[in-house]
């Protein structure tokens, strides 16, 4: 409990070194212009640091669940406290020196480093990448969501900003604006970019501290850590994030689709599914299909509808199977090959349903692999209090496996672990009062569950408001010393250049952010910034600069991996962590 505590501070110290440490990226151009003081920039950033901090969690899942395989290495609070150890030493040290490094690239490297050592050296411990072969864009992994995008960041940052200043210069050679209509304008304009840069400074790196809090307190509900907590501190209880969450919305959609348990609602069950669908729940997408095909709720698109079809197929579900079989025996929406689809109809037939209920439950970590001795252990672990422990008993006494049927003792067990808002609990239980399992059938009360369920996705509202007021914090600190290198050693700048280089960088961010992408704010404000300045002319860069900057990001993934390699290693010496 303690440890887990221990982690949450230091992710805070984290979030508050970022913010006094990253305040220069949204304020340095605004200040270096003159436009506001470095006081009312301080203000204006840690206003909109806060309220960017509390728009989406995109990017929090990414750092929470994206990056490190669970089912390879035990994240534990001490990997964590390594892993944030390394962060913050190579963000003190960069803005002692004034380089403006990348606060979310250390925070990955740092996490990398940490699972690498904890998995002995096993590096399919860090996802790599998994590419999705419809949606690049929903492509996950250390490949998709960090490497090509700190490269392809800054280059759109540079690019962009390349672009609009030149395309500026065009308008008032065009115009034949004198400097001081272009520094009235945009000096009032450049506070509005300013603005957004900080929003989306907000959006994108507070996002990362929620993640690794987030990680944090799921570690300590595996281990049961919060089992005997007081009612007052159930809010550090924390269920991980798993498939039940998108099985609740497609239930969700379902019943909406059919108006059981609610009002008939195409649009709503459409919204249902897509949100589970994206998160590659089969079932979602073959409903989802099916209202794509017959246009209701969406409008009809027969290319996609085929699309999420085969997507499930793909996945081993039997519906679709059967369904893409017969589209390509009829010649509807693909090419007629009946040999295709005697293959969909073989395949199909190696996945009949069982029609058994799909509860959801986890296996525990240091949970016998014999049936009678598990389920005697889950007895004592469900009687300390232990929810997975609960849900995991309760479905055997539901199924009668390892115990005899009793599904009234099922359905009990299973309200005890729903009061904790868990949303395998939840789901399951949407599921007993869907099919009558230990309670009559109660449809209204099926859906509420499933809607219950689905809502537990994303990150706690707390974990978003202690992190953003930390940043806002750590804004208000200030960072005068990187202030000073991004918005004056390395070009002069106008009211004009600073404007130019904070919409392109806010609007790189934006995009980023939208899909859950952890992009580093300094690499896209610096290279907007030499972008602009670059459209003047290229020797208006001061290129020694610009070298050790691109050296201090080509370092930061590395040495932060590095050093938490290392204290996690010293550790597994000192035998405090397996």
């Amino acid at each position: 409990m303690e440890l887990i505590l221990l982690v949450i501070l230091a992710a805070l110290v984290f979030e508050y070194i970022n913010g006094f440490h990253d305040t220069a990226n949204s304020i340095a151009t605004v200040v270096s212009t003159k436009v506001l003081t470095p006081r009312q920039a301080v203000v204006m950033a840690a206003f909109t640091n806060l309220t960017g901090a509390l728009l989406g969690t995109a990017v929090a899942k990414t750092i929470s669940s994206g990056l490190v395989d669970s089912k390879v290495v035990n994240v534990t609070s001490e990997m964590l406290v390594c892993a944030l150890a390394g962060a913050i030493i190579w963000n003190l040290w960069t803005w002692w020196f004034g380089m403006p490094s990348s606060s979310s690239h250390a925070l990955i490297g740092g996490l990398c480093g940490a699972a690498l050592a904890g998995a002995h050296g096993n590096w399919s411990a860090i996802i790599w990448a998994q590419p999705d072969p419809y949606h690049w864009t929903r492509s996950g992994g250390l490949l998709y969501k960090v490497i090509i995008p700190m490269i392809s960041s800054p280059m759109g940052g540079f690019i962009l900003g390349f672009t609009i200043m030149a395309l500026f210069y065009v308008l008032i050679s065009v115009l034949r604006l004198t400097p001081r209509i272009i520094n009235m304008t945009f000096g009032k304009a450049q506070i509005l970019s300013a603005a957004a840069m900080g929003l989306m400074h907000g959006t994108n790196d507070a996002q990362k501290t929620m993640g690794i809090i987030a990680l944090a307190l799921m570690a300590g509900t595996a281990a049961g850590d919060f089992d005997k907590l007081p009612r007052m501190f159930s809010f550090l209880y924390y269920p991980a994030q798993g498939p039940s969450i998108y099985a609740a919305w497609n239930a969700r959609g379902e019943m909406l689709r059919d108006g059981r348990g609610a009002l008939q609602n195409y649009i709503q069950a459409a919204q249902s599914f897509e949100r589970a669908a994206k998160n590659k729940n089969m079932a979602a997408q073959y409903n989802l299909a099916r209202l794509l095909w017959e246009g209701k709720g969406v409008p009809a698109n027969l290319k996609e509808a085929v699309g999420l079809i085969q997507k499930a197929a793909e996945q081993g579900y039997y519906p679709a199977q059967t369904n893409l079989a017969q589209l390509y025996f009829d010649g509807v929406g693909v090419p007629k090959d009946p040999a295709l689809g005697s293959n969909w109809l073989a395949r199909a037939s190696t996945n009949l349903p069982s029609g058994e209920i799909a509860f959801a439950y986890r296996k525990l970590h240091g949970q016998p692999s014999e049936t009678s001795a598990a389920i005697e252990w889950l007895k004592q672990k469900a009687e300390n209090g232990n929810a997975d422990a609960k849900i995991s008993l309760a479905v055997a006494h539901a199924l009668g496996k390892g115990v005899a049927p009793n599904e009234t003792e099922a359905f009990r067990l299973m309200q005890e672990a729903a009061h904790r808002k868990h949303p395998d609990a939840l789901y399951n239980l949407g599921l007993m009062y869907l099919n009558g399992k230990g309670t009559p059938v109660n449809e209204s009360e099926a859906f509420r569950c499933f809607t219950l369920a689905a809502n537990t996705e994303g990150i706690k509202a707390w974990i978003k408001v202690v992190c953003a007021l930390t940043m806002a914090a750590g804004t208000a600190a200030g960072g005068w010393r990187i202030i000073r290198t991004l918005g004056h050693k390395m070009v002069k700048l106008q009211p004009i250049n600073g404007f130019c280089a904070e919409t392109s960088s806010a609007f790189v961010i934006f995009i980023a952010t939208t899909l859950g992408i952890p992009v580093s704010t300094t690499h896209n404000i610096s290279a907007a910034i030499m972008g602009v300045g670059c459209a003047r002319r290229f020797n208006a860069l001061r290129w020694t600069i610009v070298e050790r900057m691109v050296w201090a990001w080509i370092f930061t993934i590395p040495v932060t991996a590095g050093i938490a390699y290392g204290l996690v290693r010293l550790l597994q010496a000192f035998k405090v962590i397996p």
